[in-house]
């Protein structure tokens, strides 16, 4: 117990000037009524690409065979970024055909962070590292490994890489809040977290991603790559107008400002999947005058029954609750009373036109203390489909009232497990 506190009173130190982090959600840029949605999300980092229709994948047997066959038909190159990386049994069959493609001549880029050997989920117990992949010719670069040095400065190893990405050939580009582990994708149909990625054939959203791996890749490796050392191709396909963030290396997106100009802008219904929304006060007072002036918020959201994350999500939800003013639901039984697959997706549509998806969570640690990639998608069609997605999650959720969050703050919630999710969750 001691430990913990003192690992607590370390981290309160080492970022105690992190609020300045989620300003903008309370910024004059976001609530200025006088700028449209897209001039906000412009003057917050956004980078303009066109998209179509993208493939949607919400279970990670499913993704698994999908991207397996995508990486199959790779002719020119392959870049992939993950948070958590590994293999198993049934995530052989992906990590041998990326192998295969590596010896035969197709470029193969990999990003994994370093917290990769440290997975903490039922992954663990099943993951086989993915150093093994260099063997066949893939540049494997493991993002701030821990290790005794970065011991000696412990902000360091605070700051993750948590996007998840792919770019195939220039051409198709995927997305969403996947890892390439076990649990997101191995366990087997049923068995995986419940969560999403977004296959895009789009050769405008490719050269985007392409941008970001490349200056990730950059400022990590001394093996050093250009943009001119993969093909882009020119992009007619894209319906919609969509915004990428980027808060990695070389860019220049604020998550924080781009969740808060689409809250700020919001005028009938915000929908909101997060994963550990343990917000701070910007964050809440950004949601609070949304509420007031007459929006609807729902979030809908999970609890992570693992020790550490229930508890500190049970302490923090009555001030959750009240801060905010939304609609609180939680999703963790099914209609039979059996736990589900936690829901680790991240996602909201706002005015059933924006559609935001990625890796960034909507928390505290994904405003600043992680790099991440979000991309907002202006499309009615999107948002009518994902509607439908929504409601199916909300069939298994349950409201949440100011009188249970107590008695769950009261009977299992966790101070010192809040403060630790609330820097490191």
């Amino acid at each position: 117990m001691k430990l913990r506190i003192i690992i607590a009173l370390l981290l309160s130190a080492i970022l105690s000037s992190c609020s300045s982090m989620t300003k903008a959600f309370v910024s004059d840029t976001a609530w200025d009524d006088s700028l449209s949605v897209e001039e906000k999300l412009l003057a917050f980092g956004g980078d303009k690409v066109s998209v179509p229709m993208p493939e949607m994948f919400f279970d990670g047997s499913q993704w698994l065979s999908a991207i397996t066959d995508e990486i199959e038909e790779a002719e020119d190159y392959i870049l992939i970024s993950t948070f958590l990386g590994s293999s198993s049994e049934l995530l052989e069959p992906l990590y041998d055909t990326i192998m295969r493609k590596a010896e035969s001549g197709v470029d193969v880029y990999f990003i994994m962070d370093g917290t990769s050997s440290f997975d903490m989920t039922e992954t663990q117990h099943y993951m086989t590292p993915l150093y093994f992949l260099r063997d066949s010719g893939v540049h494997l670069l493991e993002y701030s490994p821990v290790s005794a040095m970065r011991l000696l400065n412990p902000a360091e190893l605070v700051i993750r890489d948590h996007r998840k990405l792919f770019v195939i050939d220039g051409k198709t580009a995927a997305i969403g809040g996947l890892n390439l582990n076990y649990i997101s994708m191995g366990a087997g149909e049923g068995r995986t977290q419940r969560d999403s990625m977004y296959l895009f054939r789009s050769p405008s959203l490719a050269e985007a991603l392409m941008h970001s791996f490349v200056d990730s890749w950059n400022a990590s490796s001394v093996e050093k790559l250009s943009y001119g050392d993969f093909a882009v191709y020119p992009d007619d396909a894209g319906a919609y107008d969509a915004y990428l963030f980027n808060s990695g290396a070389g860019g220049e997106g604020s998550i924080a400002g781009m969740f808060a100009s689409l809250i700020a802008s919001a005028e009938s219904e915000i929908v909101l999947f997060p994963y550990l929304p343990v917000l701070d006060k910007h964050m809440e007072e950004c949601i609070r005058r949304a509420v007031d002036r007459g929006v609807s918020v729902d979030i809908i959201m999970p609890v992570d029954l693992r020790g550490y994350a229930a508890g500190g999500l049970y302490h923090y939800l009555p001030d959750l609750i009240r801060s905010t003013g939304a609609d609180i639901s939680l999703s963790i039984y099914g209609e039979d009373g059996e736990v589900l697959p936690l829901l680790h997706e991240k996602l909201m549509v706002v005015d059933s036109e924006y559609v935001v998806i990625g890796s960034s969570n909507f928390n505290f640690r994904s405003m600043g203390l992680s790099h991440e990639l979000s991309l907002v998608i202006d499309s009615k069609e999107l948002a009518s489909r994902l509607e439908g997605h929504i409601e199916d999650v909300r069939r298994v959720s349950f409201p949440i009232d100011e009188d249970e969050a107590d008695r769950l703050a009261r009977e299992e919630g966790s101070f010192l497990a809040y403060l630790f999710m609330y820097y490191g969750g």
